[in-house]
């Protein structure tokens, strides 16, 4: 078990993360209020727990369906302190020493998802090494005769034990039979799902938790829900003391719907402050911190991580299947036993995501290739984006990589972002400007249209299409400046809002990339040409600087992947053979290009609506490669390619080479994508095209 102070700082570093983001995306009457759609969707939810409860009077409800809905079911039949009480079995209070002759010491709150896995927090077990001897203390509970001392099981992190920093979980393993000899099947376990409709920002949240190592409390008093967020936390009023991490967040109807993992306290600066104003310090008791608020993340954030997780023995494989097969939303299952009505995942109020693309010109699907084209790193899946899952086993530099996900540089001040200058010898690449025709439709502060910088590239976002208008990067393929592992070694992909701007002009997961099937999220600014750099941490940041949702842009699966599968015949990925040889061409001599790329912005692209509004996505895209070339004489110029891909002239052989070879047919002069795209090029770029217009 990890020190103490360990814990400590490692709660604290989670609650200041919490308090920034407060800070920088308070709750707004925008992102409170509920939606006529949500409140649709919730109402068939619990209209659907209602039948269940009449289908068990009749004798006609499965078992399994019964224990998937747990004590939600029981809320229905039996007064509210029996239902808190069947939903407070499960949940532990997590303990230092499993020995039965000592007293036991608690420190956190986890709870059971599946027969044989403990939920809990990434700060609470950080790492396999964090939970041996440790133990989950079961029924440790205040009643009229004292304290009961619970039941103690030890757990089993060889079995299966994943965590992640950036959803703050940890599950592992707790072994069948405890210290003295109990089973742990008689806590049975909160079946939790992916449902993103159980609750709704107003409504009462409850919690279940061990506050200061202490007995079991149930918080249901001044327990409002303030806020579900995108990013896959929720925020909330609820009562919480120290030791509470890793508490089950519930609705009304002791449905689960979040996992606590911090108190957001009131800050100045990157100081907290107690109650009377004065700065708090670690030592000082929490009772006189300034609590504004307690945040959890969301069971349907978590549902859809585990669903990327990669087991790497038989043991962790059977206990995460076992995991997730009971993540399934019962209502589905009720639906089909009760009055035939339409389930949440198709409910009429929402296009079924299966038809995307269905009525576009250019579908692949059907035997008609798909018009796609663009500068985009494609991850294809089913259920959970393969965007977030990691490498197979045989790729990842080491089994920590499966332990981890992608940690984000949290200083945007110090971006030093797109380099102009960066190809050296006197030659200049300037970023594009925009047209006057589409200028009213960028995201401005005071005027101005907004860079915004990252590591190695900048962009800037078109605010009424939620997308980048153009990106930049710089590129450098020397390998003294690259990681040889692969890309698990970055951990697990996670895309992110860029703070610096709303997160209403960013398209997010349930805009398009969670509902429609056929799509995922996309590359604009491609992961493997911007993970370089002089430092480990450079090349860690640059990579995970790609993975903002600014730089990702709706794409068809069957575009990028050189590959892409059965499910597209006689399609290939025509931009994932161009990216690919980019980077072989780069990878010797001259190692240095500029980047320029872009999705063409057309007022007639196709457009759905999946709950959030309607959002049209782009077609076509483009792209300006701009290298120093070396005449005979051994002097450097600028030359520059620029491309308009369209899938539909894909060919069984890709090739690339910057003067263009097999991909002459799809170059196009840069002043015809200035025209179709509304960006405007530099003097410098036009004349050093290799294919201007006569």
């Amino acid at each position: 078990m990890a020190a103490t102070n360990l814990f400590d700082e490692r709660r604290r570093a989670v609650m200041i993360a919490a308090a920034k983001r407060w800070k920088t995306q308070p709750p707004t009457p925008a992102t409170t209020q509920v939606t006529p759609s949500e409140q649709a969707r919730y109402d068939a939810r619990r209209s659907s727990f209602v039948q269940a409860s009449e289908l068990k009077a009749q004798g006609r409800l499965p078992v399994f369906v019964e224990r998937k809905i747990g004590p939600t079911l029981d809320w229905y039949t039996l007064p509210p302190d029996d239902a808190a009480r069947a939903a407070g079995l499960p949940v532990a209070r997590i303990v230092v020493n499993v020995d039965p002759k000592v007293d036991p010491v608690g420190f956190a709150t986890g709870f059971m998802i599946s027969p044989n896995v403990l939920l809990t927090n990434w700060h609470v077990f950080p790492d396999p090494g964090s939970v041996r001897g440790t133990g989950a203390n079961f029924l440790h509970d205040q009643t009229a005769s004292g304290v009961t001392r619970g039941i103690i099981f030890e757990f089993d992190p060889d079995a299966l034990f994943f965590s992640a920093e950036d959803l703050d979980f940890a599950i592992v393993a707790v072994k069948p039979k405890a210290v003295t000899g109990e089973l742990l099947s008689s806590v049975n376990f909160l079946a939790i799902n992916g449902s993103r409709s159980k609750i709704l920002p107003g409504m009462p949240i409850r919690m279940i938790e061990y506050p200061d190592g202490g007995p079991k409390r149930y918080a249901m008093e001044n327990c409002r829900l303030l806020e579900l967020r995108d990013d896959g936390f929720l925020r909330y009023e609820t009562d919480t003391e120290g030791g509470s991490s890793g508490s089950p967040c519930s609705s009304e109807i002791w449905e689960v719907v979040g996992l606590h993992h911090a108190s957001i306290p009131k800050m100045r600066g990157n100081t907290i402050l107690n109650k009377d104003g004065s700065a708090w310090s670690p030592g000082q008791p929490d009772e006189g911190i300034d609590w504004i608020a307690n945040e959890g993340v969301r069971i349907s954030a978590l549902v859809k991580a585990f669903g990327g997780l990669v087991p790497t023995t038989p043991s962790s494989k059977r206990l995460l299947d076992e995991l997730l097969a009971n993540t399934t939303d019962p209502t589905d299952e009720v639906a089909k036993l009760a009055t035939p009505r339409a389930p949440e995942a198709l409910n009429p109020l929402l296009p079924d995501p299966s038809k995307i693309f269905a009525n576009v010109k250019g579908n692949a699907m059907g035997g008609v290739t798909m018009n796609f084209s663009g500068p985009v790193t494609i991850f294809i899946g089913s259920g959970v984006p393969a965007s977030q899952l990691p490498l197979a086993t045989a790729e990842i530099a080491a089994d920590e990589a499966l332990e981890k996900a992608l940690r984000f540089d949290p200083n945007y001040d110090d971006r030093e972002g797109y380099n102009p200058d960066f190809l050296e010898n006197d030659i200049a690449v300037p970023l594009p400007r925009i047209s006057q025709e589409r200028d009213q439709e960028m995201y401005k502060e005071n005027g101005q249209i907004v860079v915004l910088k990252y590591h190695h590239f900048s962009l800037a976002m078109n605010a009424s299409r939620r997308m980048q208008m153009w990106s930049a990067v710089n590129v450098d393929y020397d390998a003294s400046k690259r990681t040889s592992s692969g890309r698990a070694f970055f951990g697990q992909d996670r895309w992110v809002f860029d703070p610096r701007i709303p997160q209403k002009f960013q398209l997010g997961d349930p805009d398009i990339y969670e509902p429609a099937k056929q799509i995922d999220r996309g590359h604009i600014v491609r992961r493997e040409d911007n993970a370089w750099g002089d430092t480990p941490t450079e090349i860690e940041f640059a990579n995970s600087d790609t993975f903002h949702f600014s730089n990702c842009t709706p794409q068809h699966a069957a575009f990028n992947r050189s590959q892409p599968g059965k499910q597209w015949p006689g399609v290939q990925g025509l931009w994932g053979g161009f990216e690919n040889h980019i980077q072989r061409d780069l990878q010797s001599g001259d190692t240095r290009a500029c980047i320029i790329a872009g999705p063409i912005l057309e007022a007639n692209d196709p457009s759905e609506d999946f709950g959030t509004g309607v959002v049209q996505y782009p077609l076509v895209f483009w792209k300006v490669v701009a290298v120093s070339a070396r005449d005979t004489n051994g002097r450097r110029s600028l030359r520059t390619y620029g491309f308009r891909l369209s899938q539909k002239d894909v060919v069984d052989r890709f090739g690339v080479e910057f003067a263009p070879g097999e991909y002459a047919r799809y170059q196009v002069a840069l002043s015809a994508i200035s025209h179709e795209a509304g960006v405007i090029f530099d003097d410098v770029l036009l004349r050093a095209d290799t294919h201007a217009e006569a």
